[in-house]
Order: C-alpha cells, then sequence, then structure tokens
C-alpha cells in the first residue's frame, strides 16, 4: 500500500501544482502575506480571499493549525464574496489535510462538498468548462486516492475512470499515464493481469507521446511484474531493460525506485532456462548496498526477497534464510499478500535445513494469511460493489427519468397536435383550474407569510425589543455602552434576518449552512456523520430548529460550548444540539420548544430533552424518512 503512496503524491502534484509553491516557510512569501494581513490597511473582499488561498497552499502539510485557521477564515469570505472556485480550493486543501492525518472519513466529506461546490459552477457564466474540468479531475483523483490508500480497490477504480475522460479531452498526456499507472496497479493488487497490462500499455503510450522518459520508465517498471507473474522472459526483457537503463542514469532523483528496479532484475536473471547467477548476484549485492532504513518497507522486503532466491539458487540455506526472516512484517497484523510468498519461501528453506517444525509452522502460517486476505478481499469486495450498485442505480434512475421526460414531452407534443380542436372547448375549464391554484397558491402563501411574521415578531419582541428599549434610556442617559449595544442590537437583527431563509441553506445544502451557522458563534461547533440526503422542505425544518435550539441555549441557558450535531441513517435523520449551560430539572417549555413540536409534528417528529441544574442539556430530535 505505502508504495502506491508515491504515485498518489505524484498524482496529487500533477493535479494541483500549485500547493507546492511556496512550502518552506523560512522564504518571505508567506511571511510578507501575513504581514500584509496584519497591515493597518489590509486588504479586502477578492484580494483577501486570494492571500488566504495562498497562505492555504503554503501551511498544507506544514503547520496544520495556521492550514486550518486560514481554511476557515477563506470559507466564509467565499460566500461573502460568492467566489465558487474559491470554496471548491479550500475544501479540497482541507481533504487533504485531513487525508495527510489519516481521517478518511472527513477527508472524503470535504471532497464531495467540493464536488458539490463544482458542480454548482456547469451553469455560472463566471467559470469556463475548463475551469470545471480542471477541479472536477482534481477532485475525482483525490476520492481515487483516498479509497486507494485504504485498499477499497473498486472504489478507487471508479473514481480514477472518472478523471481519465478529461485528460483525455484535454490531451493532458502525463496525467493519464500516472492515472493509468494507478489502476494497473490496483488491478495487479487484484490478481487481474489481464487488466493490470492493459492499462499499463495504455500508460506507456501516453507516456511515450508526452516526451517524458520517466512517464514511460514509471509504467514499464509495473508491466515487468504482470510479466514475471506470466513467465514470460522475452516480455520481461523486452519490458525492463529501457526501464532500467532510465533508472540506472536517474539514479541519484529516483534513488526510491532504483533499488526496486535492481530486485527486478535479479528475478529476470533467475527465470528458468535464463539463468544467470553471476548478474543476479551483481544485482542482488548493489541493491543491498543501496539500503536505508528511510528506504519503504515493500522495497526493502523485495530486495530481501530477490537476495534470499540468489541463495537458494547457490544452496546457501542459511544465507537464504537470514534473508527470508528479514523479508517479512515482524508485526502480522502488518503483513500484506507479499508475505505469503515469503512464508512459502521459509517453509521451503527449513525443509532443506531439516527444520520440519519449523516449515510445518511456516506452512501454517501461509494457509491463515491466504484465508485472512481472502475473507477481508471478500467482504471487502462486497462492501464496495454494494456502493458501486447503489450508485450505478442512482444514475440509471436518472438516466430513465430523463428519458421517461422526453418521451412524456413527445408524446404531449404529438396528443397536441391530434387534440387541438378539442382543447379549445376546455380552455374555461383549464382557466377555471388556474384560478382555483392561484388561489390555493395564494393561500400557502399567506399561511406561510403569517406563520413567519409571528416567529419575526416574537424574534423582535423578545430580543430587539428589549435592547432597543435599553439603548434609548443609555442614549438618553449618555452611557458609555450606548455603542457597545447598538452593536449587539445590529448582530441579533442580523441573526434574526438569518433565521428567516438562510442563503447557504438554498444554496449548498443543510450540512454546509449549519457548518456555516457554528463557524458564525464562537460557541458553537457542528459535526455531521453520514452523507446528508434530504429534501429542501426537511432540511429547512432541521436548520430552524438547530437555529431555535441554539439561541435558547446562548440566551437562556448561558451557555458557553455548544455541539451540533447531524446524523443521517438508512431510516431516520437525528439532530442533537448540547450544551454546558445552567440545566435544569423542570423542563418550562416556552415558544421556541413549543414551535419546534409544531414543526417536526408534521414529519411524524420526536423530541427528547436531557436536563439537569449544572450540567446542561441535550435536545435530540428523530424524524423518519
Amino acid at each position: 500500500m505505502k508504495k502506491r503512496l508515491i504515485i498518489t503524491i505524484y498524482l496529487f502534484a500533477v493535479f494541483c501544482m500549485n500547493a507546492w509553491t511556496y512550502t518552506d516557510h523560512r522564504n518571505t512569501k508567506t511571511d510578507s502575506i501575513e504581514a500584509v494581513l496584519n497591515s493597518p490597511d489590509p486588504p479586502k473582499g477578492e484580494q483577501l480571499l486570494r492571500c488566504y488561498l495562498e497562505l492555504i497552499r503554503s501551511y498544507l502539510g506544514k503547520d496544520t493549525d495556521k492550514h486550518e485557521f486560514y481554511c476557515k477564515k477563506a470559507l466564509k469570505l467565499s460566500y461573502d464574496v460568492d467566489g465558487k472556485n474559491a470554496r471548491e480550493s479550500v475544501l479540497y486543501h482541507l481533504g487533504l489535510q485531513n487525508y495527510g492525518a489519516d481521517q478518511y472519513k472527513k477527508a472524503e466529506h470535504y471532497f464531495r462538498w467540493a464536488l458539490a461546490v463544482t458542480d454548482s459552477m456547469v451553469d455560472d457564466r463566471r467559470y469556463s468548462e475548463s475551469d470545471v474540468d480542471d477541479c472536477r479531475s482534481q477532485l475525482y483523483g483525490a476520492m481515487g486516492n483516498l479509497f486507494n490508500l485504504q485498499d477499497k480497490y473498486l472504489l478507487a477504480i471508479e473514481w480514477y475512470q472518472k478523471a481519465l475522460p478529461i485528460f483525455e479531452k484535454h490531451g493532458w498526456l502525463e496525467s493519464q499515464t500516472i492515472l493509468n499507472h494507478n489502476i494497473a496497479e490496483l488491478y495487479l493488487s487484484m490478481g487481474n493481469l489481464k487488466k493490470a497490462e492493459h492499462h499499463w500499455q495504455q500508460a506507456i503510450r501516453t507516456g511515450e507521446a508526452s516526451g517524458d522518459s520517466l512517464m514511460t520508465a514509471l509504467p514499464r517498471k509495473g508491466l515487468t511484474k504482470v510479466y514475471l507473474a506470466q513467465n514470460n522472459y522475452n516480455k520481461v526483457h523486452e519490458t525492463l531493460i529501457p526501464a532500467y537503463h532510465y533508472y540506472y542514469a536517474h539514479r541519484q532523483e529516483e534513488s526510491g525506485d532504483y533499488p526496486e528496479v535492481l530486485a527486478l532484475m535479479v528475478k529476470m536473471h533467475l527465470m528458468d532456462q535464463h539463468e544467470d547467477i553471476t548478474k543476479a548476484k551483481d544485482y542482488v549485492q548493489e541493491a543491498l548496498s543501496l539500503m536505508t532504513e528511510e528506504m519503504m518497507t515493500e522495497t526493502r522486503q523485495e530486495i530481501f526477497i530477490a537476495a534470499a532466491m540468489v541463495a537458494i539458487k547457490e544452496q546457501h540455506w542459511q544465507q537464504a534464510l537470514n534473508y527470508a526472516q528479514k523479508s517479512i512484517h515482524q508485526n502480522e497484523e502488518e503483513a500484506t499478500i507479499s508475505d505469503v510468498g515469503c512464508y512459502e519461501m521459509l517453509a521451503n528453506i527449513y525443509m532443506h535445513l531439516g527444520q520440519n517444525d519449523k516449515a510445518f509452522e511456516y506452512v501454517q502460517k501461509m494457509r491463515s494469511m491466504m484465508e485472512r486476505f481472502a475473507t477481508h478481499d471478500y467482504q471487502s469486495g462486497l462492501s464496495q460493489m454494494e456502493v458501486l450498485y447503489e450508485t450505478k442505480e442512482k444514475e440509471a434512475q436518472i438516466n430513465a427519468l430523463n428519458k421517461e421526460h422526453e418521451l412524456f414531452r413527445w408524446l404531449l407534443g404529438v396528443a397536441i397536435g391530434l387534440l387541438i380542436a378539442l382543447v379549445l372547448l376546455f380552455v374555461y375549464r383549464l382557466q377555471a383550474h388556474r384560478r382555483q391554484k392561484e388561489l390555493l397558491a395564494a393561500k400557502v402563501a399567506l399561511d406561510t407569510e403569517t406563520k413567519e411574521r409571528h416567529i419575526l415578531a416574537r424574534d423582535l419582541h423578545d430580543s430587539l425589543g428589549s435592547l432597543l428599549s435599553l439603548l434609548r434610556l443609555k442614549l438618553e442617559r449618555k452611557d458609555d455602552g450606548a455603542m457597545e449595544l447598538l452593536d449587539k442590537t445590529i448582530n441579533e437583527l442580523r441573526r434574526t434576518a438569518h433565521h428567516l431563509m438562510p442563503e447557504e441553506l438554498l444554496k449548498v445544502g443543510l450540512s454546509s449552512a449549519l457548518h456555516d451557522f457554528a463557524l458564525s458563534l464562537p460557541e458553537a461547533h457542528f459535526q455531521t456523520i453520514g452523507d446528508i440526503h434530504l429534501s429542501k422542505e426537511l432540511e429547512l425544518v432541521l436548520y430552524r430548529c438547530a437555529y431555535e435550539l441554539v439561541n435558547n441555549a446562548i440566551r437562556h441557558a448561558q451557555a458557553d460550548h455548544i455541539d451540533i450535531q447531524l446524523m443521517q441513517e438508512s431510516n431516520q435523520v437525528t439532530l442533537s444540539v448540547s450544551d454546558n449551560g445552567t440545566g435544569t430539572d423542570n423542563i418550562n417549555e416556552g415558544m421556541g420548544l413549543h414551535n419546534i413540536r409544531e414543526r417536526i409534528a408534521t414529519y411524524h417528529g420526536t423530541i427528547d430533552i436531557v436536563s439537569t441544574p449544572k450540567n446542561g442539556t441535550e435536545i435530540i430530535i428523530k424524524l423518519p424518512l
């Protein structure tokens, strides 16, 4: 798995070259930007957003706290200036930050959020088709890498293959080469030699067309493994020798891959009917001399395996045992599929040494490990197939609906053409029906407006009314606290107005709206669990419930820490708001909780309240789906 990590990182470099532009914080670039931000006249608007993005790229992988700090700043500002491209970049970098910390669920959450932002750019005239393709290919590759590192091969391949047509469309040859290489590596791990060979050959073709010699050598190194597994010496020789010449000529800068190529050269010179022990020994000695503690575990394993193979050919069994023991992971929990072959080699060595008990022990380990990987691969494959099936099923439903819509329009056109004379007879009925719909729509709008006015009146009376009265009194007395109270009143007015119809909710959905709401309050923290896919009506209900509960916690419970959590399961969605406020053992249900009960009752929802004095309050709302 770690071996694929290098290619993964390289793929990120191809997708996002600017992310590595200013990573050395001893340089003046980052310091100068922060100095400008702290100056008496700092930049504003889009210019400020560009500064944040530059700092985000600089601190990625270097300073997690500063990276997250500027990400939050930039994310909020991106909504203020309606910068979708910048918002996508911020979310992408938040995904990378969690990706690097092995927080895969969080990384996936941010990548999917960024994809939703990218989808919204399609119909926005400010962004070209190339802008959208850049964002999508970057995110598709990131999702592929994310599942790649989790050994979820099928899902990784699915996302890589989403990015491949974009690369082909724009003629990005190096990106095509690396993507095909990654896909081939995954197929090889799955034991599908035919598809691995196909994608490595594709990678070689695009690598040659790119004119970059590394892009040709990299897939050749991978393709050699397929031909070794097929025991095809001619193809191994034809494929490996050009790769070896490249890595030998660049052995200083390719210090990680060159020893691996030497191990492949050893295996080639030990193939049946083409054995050359002298050359094999030379290559393995060179590989052993290049080994360092910093070298990847998988590369060290390949070198020790090659050394053990040479010793076995020479029947130096004790030496072979020494190398073979070094080739396995000492902690069996970290063992990979390569260890199975090493166990088999150790069993063979112990048999020749006459230690049958040890030979039997490694035969048993080999069987146990094979069963473990077979079970894991089976269960993982089922899980991934289920995800892919659900995704394909949704796509099929969307396509079916589109086809049905087209068929309906066609039939409607034919019907209108045939029955146009009869339509004239029903004009009056249609007009009456239209009037009825208009009256109904007006009634619904009136009811909605009445409810909203009631909520607005209550908020204005409870919060702004008292604040303004106090402000008037302070102004009459010329109290020094008048300006502070005026600022508080203005903020309260903004929060009340935002509650009526939050823009974030309409644009990017409930999770994003609650996330931004939490960012606006120092006391609030938001977390989402699972993918949230709800109707707009249900999202609005939950958003207003969250707003009401947080507002109550701040106003009435004097809470300074509030946790908001949103979780969607297969049969229900749950919203919980917990605080560290005063708490009570006698819940006095005011207008706020009454309004919440009325809102969720329409959707057959439930509300549970747990509160004790001095231990805060937790309120849980559940809505069935």
